[in-house]
């Protein structure tokens, strides 16, 4: 069986999930790049254009060979980006994102639309 990859371009339905009626640009308008990052690097059949590789944050260094999936480089990827810790308890790894404490005045600015 020939695995069969789907190259997505901004008009692409994701086809799958939660969303799966929506294309992958209202996808990335609606601030969801953690959703197509992870179909990147866990699904073996999907693929984007190089410029919403680019625009998801995804560099040459952290590209995987289609048709694959590679987890290993996906919890690279989110290491490296998002500031992600993995802590050993009891043996097992667990995941947690690191929040940077913002003053009032900042999360005021974040709320009315200012980087």
């Amino acid at each position: 069986m020939i695995p069969l990859l789907r190259t997505m371009t901004r008009k692409s339905r994701l086809g799958f999930g939660k969303y799966k009626d929506l294309t992958i640009q209202h996808i990335i308008d609606m601030r969801l790049n953690s959703v197509l990052i992870s179909s990147y690097f866990k699904l073996t059949s999907i693929n984007y254009i190089e410029d919403i590789l680019q625009e998801i944050g995804i560099s040459e260094e952290y590209r995987i060979e289609k048709p694959s999936s590679d987890r290993e480089m996906y919890y690279k990827f989110l290491k490296d980006k998002d500031k992600i810790r993995i802590r050993t308890r009891g043996g097992s790894n667990i995941m947690k994102k690191e929040n940077p404490r913002y003053s009032r005045s900042k999360l005021q600015g974040l709320n009315q639309g200012h980087k």
